[in-house]
């Protein structure tokens, strides 16, 4: 794998990067997760009207057939500045679920509406008890009736499932679980919708008797399982990216802050105790960028050498992410503990990465049974 930048990938970062330095300064993100979207809907359009939203899907579709770089280097930019639109849960992990199934009507009807702006997504999948197994489907079930299904249970733990138009929904079905698509607006569901620490928003999403037409269906059981590990892992390492762009930014601010606070007659980041903590916030910042190449190179190897590299990816990134978030506190003293200066809510940000789609023991698990094979 070619790790040096094309000259239009390298055109793309500037393009996220110019973007994102004029659209999210502290004082835009803090009102926008404020508002009642917690987001940008000007910022989604215009991210539709770039082609960042059609980077990853294929041509017939409306997409731009690019590698997943793109992908990585525009969440490596949105991680710079803690973006709040949806990006992952919809254009990368719905959209990868639905172009994968091969679902030729759904493909059709929901894709380019993805690629353009109009229609965002959220998986439904997680459940009480479930502990990160994506095999758990217990809760919710479908049942065949007439025509179509009826969709009886409860999902927790929705990313971004409050700005979706459309759940993808993990039930049981034939002795295993199927994915629908489901309008949020159906009768039957209802959700309730909280605020994560980082500030993004997720639900608890109820489905009592929803009906639902046969079409609905988007992936049989026989390949559900498959499709949405391989979409959860492609998710997991465009969110080790993102998480990269958090930690380079932290390490900016903070080196800013050491060089012009002044204590004993000089700055602090003269004190060789503090230039020696910079010097492992930068060492660990470089291993996740290592650790992410590795996972990019090994994307599309064999399913359980993809388990392993993305398992790697995230335990390494979020073992960094805490120690420089930390460090990043420690070394602003009281005041990084504000809601008034960004360094905390980097620090929020890189802790509620941990927790997404697995956390940092779940990984170390599914690493060593996938060594074991």
């Amino acid at each position: 794998m070619d790790f040096n930048l094309t000259d239009e990938q390298q055109m793309l970062r500037e393009a996220v990067r110019r973007f994102a330095q004029e659209q999210y300064t502290f004082e835009a993100r803090r009102a926008l997760l404020e508002s009642e979207p917690g987001f940008g809907a000007d910022h989604w359009n215009s991210y539709a009207e770039l082609g960042w939203l059609a980077l990853g899907l294929p041509e017939d579709v409306g997409g731009l057939n690019c590698s997943f770089v793109e992908t990585a280097l525009l969440m490596e930019e949105f991680g710079r500045v803690l973006a709040l639109e949806p990006y992952a849960s919809s254009a990368i992990l719905c959209a990868r679920i639905v172009d994968a199934s091969e679902n030729s009507e759904h493909r059709r009807a929901l894709l380019p509406a993805l690629a353009e702006g109009k229609v965002r997504m959220a998986l439904a999948h997680s459940e009480a008890d479930a502990r990160y197994n994506l095999a758990w489907v217990q809760s919710t079930r479908a049942e065949k009736r007439g025509a179509g299904f009826v969709l009886d249970g409860l999902k927790t733990l929705a990313f971004d499932a409050p700005s979706a138009d459309r759940f993808i929904v993990s039930a049981q079905l034939d002795g295993g679980f199927g994915l629908f698509v489901v309008p949020c607006a159906a009768d039957g569901i209802s959700m309730s919708s909280y605020r994560l620490i980082d500030g993004t928003r997720a639900a608890d999403v109820e489905f009592k008797a929803a009906h639902l037409p046969a079409s609905a269906l988007l992936v049989e059981p026989a390949r559900a399982l498959d499709i949405l590990e391989e979409a959860i892992d492609r998710t997991v390492l465009a969110q080790v990216a993102e998480a990269l762009g958090a930690m380079e930014s932290v390490l900016e601010i903070t080196n800013a802050y050491i060089k012009q606070r002044v204590q004993f007659g000089q700055p602090i980041g003269k004190f060789q105790a503090l230039q020696h903590r910079m010097a492992e916030m930068f060492v660990e910042v470089q291993e996740v960028r290592s650790i992410l190449y590795r996972g990019m190179a090994l994307l599309e190897a064999a399913p359980a050498e993809r388990r392993r590299a993305i398992s790697a990816a995230k335990v390494v990134a979020s073992n960094a992410a805490k120690f420089v978030g930390a460090q990043g506190i420690q070394l602003h003293g009281g005041i990084g503990m504000t809601e008034e200066y960004s360094v905390g809510h980097y620090y929020k940000k890189l802790i509620a990465f941990e927790k997404r789609y697995g956390d940092t023991e779940y990984h170390v698990e599914r690493y060593l049974q996938n060594e074991a094979r």
